[in-house]
């Protein structure tokens, strides 16, 4: 079945729903999805918030002097390839 043919039959089951918090759950759904900016290493999706929230914490550790300079992330990664 192809997308728009999925989307009109989540219409029509749309249409017939009577349950008022499952209608809620969805639209939370939906809202969620439409602020997916990426995913994560994982494969996992990532919002807009959580994007800031994670640069805000990078931010914060780089001033705290919690960094790692090229040189030493070279000399560490040199034994990754052996």
């Amino acid at each position: 079945m192809d997308i728009q043919s999925e989307k009109l039959r989540l219409i029509e089951q749309l249409t017939q729903l009577q349950d008022e918090n499952l209608i809620k759950q969805i639209k939370v759904l939906l809202n969620e999805t439409k602020n997916i900016v990426g995913t994560t290493s994982e494969g996992k999706s990532i919002n807009q918030s959580d994007l800031i929230q994670r640069a805000k914490a990078s931010n914060k550790a780089i001033e705290a002097g919690k960094i790692t300079s090229i040189d030493d992330l070279e000399k560490e990664t040199k034994d990754w390839l052996l």
